[in-house]
């Protein structure tokens, strides 16, 4: 299955992507941990210094619509969550049947930067009302590892980032 990995400017950290993590830059740690299961495509509306495909969509609701009309289905990967495993996107896949899936948590929380997309989805007010249009399945998002789902969007989770990566070491 191919994944794409959005790749925008970011205005609480500019440049995140390209920041190190682990001593790697954020961006190379999810490519890689992707390229496990199959092709990876980054969609990036910013110039990198990897191989990417130019993202002129609107908006991510426009990109995943974009997406979806042109792949039977998908992966979407948010290009700031360095630390999900081999283990989650097998998690994730094992319980793919051919309909959007996504991990929700119990409080009801959704991660669509970590989910498949499946069939042409119809445009909503944004990516959630997309995706309850859908009628995606939802995935228990206690089945994920611990900081699966932890992104990096300040400073603060840049230092803590790097704080999970030396215990990870340990």
């Amino acid at each position: 299955m191919i994944a794409y990995i959005p790749v925008k400017a970011s205005e609480r950290l500019p440049g995140k992507h390209l920041m190190k993590i682990c001593g790697r830059p954020m961006l190379d740690i999810v490519r890689e941990k992707l390229n496990e299961i199959g092709e990876v495509v980054i969609l990036s509306k910013i110039d990198l210094p990897f191989p990417h495909e130019r993202d002129n969509s609107e908006n991510i609701m426009h990109l995943v619509h974009g997406l979806s009309l042109k792949n039977d289905s998908f992966m979407l990967i948010a290009g700031d969550m360095p630390f999900f495993t081999l283990g989650d996107l097998n998690v994730l896949l094992s319980h793919f049947s051919g309909k959007s899936i996504m991990p929700v948590h119990k409080d009801g929380k959704m991660e669509p930067l970590f989910a498949i997309y499946s069939g042409p989805l119809e445009i909503g007010s944004n990516l959630r009302v997309m995706l309850r249009k859908s009628g995606f399945m939802a995935i228990d998002a206690g089945l994920f590892s611990k900081n699966a789902f932890f992104n990096v969007n300040t400073r603060t989770d840049l230092s803590k980032a790097n704080e999970i990566c030396k215990s990870l070491l340990q």
